[in-house]
């Protein structure tokens, strides 16, 4: 009789950016178990809604939860429930993965980072006996769990290498549309201040052009895939690699068939990797531009970049075809009203059709955590609820880490910075009525993938 796994996706489902990415994390898990264990043994579900109801239906063994921080109450939420039917449940992703500390005690079980070698090594020690006991989890890596009245941790789990060890992620389980996303690498070597991505992922890895362009076809012919976002935090760290990614696509007749759109770092644009670039068919880029104030970008760029950067590779783009959309944030502790504006100032004189404005956010993990939480604003039990990077939505429970503008008057401003957003779609539907609603939909692509990086939730 086959074991039931059930793997929850705890994402607000009311938000249409979340709902529509597969989750590739879960799907990672599930590709690695049917690789050690064949598929004869253990049934595997995702979900991301209708928890209860699917775990009297179902009726599972074992539970598993991905979330990032800004979604932790929902797996909070749905840990509780397991439990009421005493069901063994395990934990992961960013949020888990640098706080582990705010476990509940209907969580049994962590994966710190990476998990597709854990859940091998868990899902060993628990079919025999269908249960984790704590003289076996302490036998195991990068682990956390409750020992009596403390959440333990176990020795640091290394990074898989090489990466093409790890099988694409299982999508015969998720809706894959002809517009999807794949990751061809793990990590950034930046350490932007706000970003908890880069700190789960520790080092930067890759999956090889072969490994890559092996999904890519997979894709194309199976799954009717015709764009495709690389999901990677900083897709254009190897341009050797985008090089041999272009001549294995061609070598297997689909370059130019698919359309791809990544994430891009000002600095390292120039005119030769916007021609390789064009080369993949890449058609949008999305970059975290976050200040048009080179005080406030040091601040939170960590100083390895510049306004001219920021001008250069927007007018590269521009030259060859390749659409750039940018995020800014603001609220920084001691950015000022005129600092704002010179980055509102900045946005206008740039030649970018579409940007995304965002509030800074203390995420676990990050530096701006550590000074949040200095100043008693954050706790390892809190609403998480709280870190919405969406200000307008959530900006009654928001957190305020400006030390010279209210929260009134950052509302203010975020409104100035959205109606002139909506000054340049109604421009480009003036311009464009035929292709507006595409190229607003590209758009919103690329600002959902600034906000995935910038805040930490891109896996």
């Amino acid at each position: 009789m086959k074991i039931k796994f059930l793997l929850i996706n705890a994402i607000d489902i009311t938000k249409s950016l979340q709902t529509s990415l597969p989750p590739l994390s879960l799907g990672y898990l599930v590709s690695s178990l049917r690789e050690k264990y064949g598929n004869d043994l253990i049934d595997f579900r995702i979900i991301d809604r209708d928890v209860a109801v699917t775990i009297r239906s179902y009726k599972p063994d074992i539970v598993g939860i991905t979330s990032v921080s800004q979604n932790f109450n929902f797996a909070v939420k749905y840990a509780k429930i397991a439990k009421k039917h005493k069901i063994p449940v395990l934990v992961g992703g960013t949020h888990v993965t640098v706080l582990p500390s705010s476990m509940t005690r209907d969580m049994d079980v962590a994966v710190l980072g990476e998990g597709e070698e854990a859940i091998k090594e868990l899902l060993e020690i628990f079919l025999p006996i269908k249960k984790f006991v704590i003289s076996d989890l302490k036998k195991l890596k990068g682990l956390a769990f409750w020992d009596g009245k403390k959440v333990v941790q176990t020795e640091v789990r290394a990074p898989i290498m090489p990466m093409d060890a790890i099988p694409v992620p299982a999508r015969d389980l998720m809706k894959i549309e002809k517009c999807t996303h794949v990751f061809s690498s793990r990590g950034c070597p930046y350490r932007c201040v706000f970003c908890a991505s880069s700190r789960f992922w520790n080092k930067t890895r890759f999956f090889s052009a072969k490994y890559v362009v092996a999904e890519i076809k997979d894709l194309y012919e199976n799954y009717g895939v015709r764009e495709i976002d690389f999901w990677d935090d900083l897709f254009i760290v190897s341009k050797q690699r985008i090089k041999e990614i272009v001549s294995l696509l061609r070598k297997e007749k689909i370059l130019g068939k698919l359309s791809f759109s990544c994430a891009v770092r000002s600095n390292l644009i120039d005119e030769s990797m916007a021609k390789l670039l064009k080369k993949l068919n890449v058609k949008g880029v999305s970059m975290g531009l976050e200040s048009g104030t080179p005080r406030i970008l040091d601040y939170l760029k960590g100083g390895n970049v510049n306004i001219k950067d920021h001008m250069r590779a927007i007018r590269i783009f521009k030259k060859y075809g390749i659409e750039p959309s940018a995020s800014f944030i603001i609220g920084s502790p001691n950015e000022t009203r005129e600092e704002i504006l010179q980055t509102f100032r900045f946005i206008k004189d740039s030649k970018l059709r579409g940007f995304g404005i965002y509030v800074l956010t203390p995420l676990p993990g990050t530096p701006i955590w550590d000074y949040a939480k200095e100043r008693g604003m954050v706790s390892e039990k809190m609403d998480w609820g709280t870190l919405n990077v969406e200000f307008l939505e959530n900006h009654e429970r928001a957190i305020i880490l400006s030390e010279t503008l209210t929260k009134k008057e950052l509302y203010d401003l975020i409104l100035m910075f959205k109606l002139e957003q909506k000054r340049r779609y109604y421009i480009d539907f003036i311009k464009h009525p035929v292709n507006i609603l595409r190229h607003l939909y590209h758009l919103l692509k690329n600002f959902r993938a600034n906000a995935l990086v910038n805040f930490g939730t891109r896996h």
